[in-house]
Formats: structure tokens, C-alpha cells, sequence
């Protein structure tokens, strides 16, 4: 055999090889799919954590607002009332979660006169223990938005905090505490008289 042989059977051999595989189609389908399945979970995965994000986000929303409409709607208002209020706060919120990682803080806000609007009484309620964005009773209030209030107005604002922990931790390791408020005004009192809470 010369050496011309040597060099040129293998050649051939791979050559065939290459011709068959490259006219052979079994198992491409398997492979696209080994390709396309890491992406397919990834969007599968991100977009579950953005919706259920997106969620929370509105739910938080909801739930300051709710609470804040309801405690409007009193004429007096108890400690009582505030603690049933309170108690459905995780059924507004849609999940069980909240009672842990969840806190609501209501302020009665009002001004007299002329001078500058004051916190007149708060209440809070969770396990979760936040500080109130609003003020301290008895000091001047910082209304959400620049809001102003009239003189002898007065307001009742809910801030709900709740610490939002991603379903996939992948996508968004870190935990993200959500703060929303909601305001509204008193309907049948004024509401400025702590109820012991």
C-alpha cells in the first residue's frame, strides 16, 4: 500500500461519514429542543416573578386604600374597630403572607387654624414593625404627594408596608419592601380623637 493510500482511505472514510451526516435529520428536533428549553424556563420563570411582582404591587395598593376608605366611613372611631379593620388586612392583601411580612400604619392628620398640619393619632398593626413616613403623633405630619390640607382639615392616611420575597429567588435575589398610601377624608366626623389604639 503506498503512502498516498494511507492518507487518502481515511479521507474518504470521514469524507462518507460527513456526507451521511450531513443528509441525516434524525435527532435534530432533540436537539433544537435542548436549545430552545433553557430559554423557554427562563421566560417561563421571569415572567411568573414579574406578574406575581406586578401583583403584589397593585395589592398593596388596594389595601392601603381600603383600609383608609373604611376608617373614613366611621363617625368615632374605637381601638376595636381599628383591631377588626386590621385583622382582615392579610384577606384584602390575598394572601396569608402578609401576617408576617406585612404592616399597616393609620393617621389621623389635621390642621387647626393656621398652623401646620399635625399628626393627631396613629395606630399600627403586623409583625412586621415599620416607622410611619407620615410623623410621630403630636408633631407635624408630612402628607404623601405634597398634599395640603385646608385650614381645620383634616385627613386619615393608610401606609401599608409589606416585604415583598421573589417566588424564584434566581431572578430577584433580594427582597423588595413595597410602600404604598392612600388618603382619604372623613365623611360623617372628623376623626381627630385617638381611639386608644
Amino acid at each position: 500500500m503506498s503512502r498516498t493510500d494511507l492518507i487518502s482511505k481515511p479521507l474518504r472514510v470521514l469524507s462518507s461519514i460527513a456526507r451521511r451526516l450531513a443528509v441525516n435529520e434524525e435527532g435534530v428536533a432533540g436537539i433544537e429542543m435542548a436549545i430552545i428549553t433553557p430559554v423557554l424556563l427562563l421566560l417561563l420563570c421571569g415572567g411568573s416573578e414579574i406578574s406575581l411582582y406586578a401583583r403584589s404591587h397593585f395589592q398593596t395598593a388596594q389595601m392601603a386604600s381600603t383600609v383608609a376608605d373604611a376608617v373614613a366611613r366611621y363617625e368615632a372611631i374605637t381601638s376595636s374597630d381599628i383591631t377588626s379593620i386590621f385583622s382582615v388586612s392579610s384577606e384584602v392583601m390575598g394572601n396569608e403572607d402578609f401576617k408576617e411580612n406585612g404592616y399597616v400604619i393609620l393617621t389621623s392628620v389635621s390642621r387647626t387654624g393656621g398652623a401646620a398640619p399635625v399628626v393627631a393619632w396613629q395606630c399600627k398593626g403586623g409583625s412586621d414593625a415599620q416607622t410611619s413616613k407620615i410623623g410621630v403623633v403630636t408633631k407635624a405630619a408630612t402628607l404623601p404627594g405634597n398634599l395640603t390640607l385646608d385650614a381645620t382639615d383634616n385627613v386619615i392616611v393608610a401606609e401599608v408596608f409589606y416585604r415583598y420575597t421573589p417566588l424564584f429567588s434566581n431572578f430577584m435575589p433580594v427582597e423588595t419592601q413595597l410602600y404604598k398610601t392612600a388618603v382619604f377624608r372623613p365623611r360623617l366626623g372628623s376623626l381627630t380623637s385617638a381611639p386608644g389604639c
